[in-house]
């Protein structure tokens, strides 16, 4: 059984982040200027180290961006829990237990916290700048916060640096129809085609 379950979680882990790698260069594709820059970033450092990864500061950024606007888990649920009467906000609840259920995607696009919430932007970022909590979850928190944040991260920028060395990436969607989002689902879903054109870089 516990081999199983961690097949299972390795799966939904992998299965995440490629939705994710995904949703950061279809984001990009948007904003070349900052894509210019990401490459430039990827391209001109070498990774032999882990200690190299801290390097790729400006590809955190782009990370941390994307998955702000487009994170792999869209929503989730969360049980709460009350001896007698409960209360969450002006809401008295009678039971000892509820399921609540939270848009991680609404959260993260809320423009009393985001400034522009809509627009990609890497150099919000910056400093030392640290949303308020639980208004950027992609990894959760609390005692329910993913514990495989940290290689997750690691692993996205191990991976976008071996992609954008290697190759030229070129969305072939319509730009006036961009990629659109089933929030009908937990797991990110995108209903209409979206096709990349890949080309080895040139030496």
């Amino acid at each position: 059984k516990a081999v199983v379950s961690t097949q299972s979680t390795g799966c939904l882990v992998m299965d995440n982040m490629v939705k994710q790698m995904c949703m950061i260069f279809i984001l990009l594709e948007h904003e070349k200027e900052i894509q210019g820059k990401l490459v430039e970033e990827l391209r001109a450092v070498d990774i032999n180290h882990h200690d190299d990864l801290q390097k790729l500061v400006y590809t955190e950024k782009c990370i941390l961006e994307a998955m702000r606007m487009a994170p792999a888990l869209l929503r989730g649920t969360r049980n709460y829990f009350s001896k007698g009467k409960g209360k969450i906000g002006k809401y008295d609840i009678p039971i000892n237990k509820i399921r609540v259920h939270h848009s991680e995607y609404m959260m993260q696009m809320d423009p009393k916290v985001w400034h522009e919430p809509k627009q990609f932007d890497p150099e919000r970022w910056n400093g030392d700048f640290t949303p308020p909590p639980y208004a950027y979850v992609p990894f959760w928190a609390g005692q329910r916060g993913c514990i495989g944040k940290h290689l997750a991260m690691m692993l996205l920028k191990i991976t976008l640096s071996t992609l954008c060395k290697n190759f030229e990436f070129n969305q072939m969607f319509d730009k006036e129809k961009p990629p659109v989002f089933d929030s009908r689902f937990a797991v990110m879903r995108i209903l209409n085609k979206v096709s990349i054109d890949v080309q080895p870089v040139k030496s």
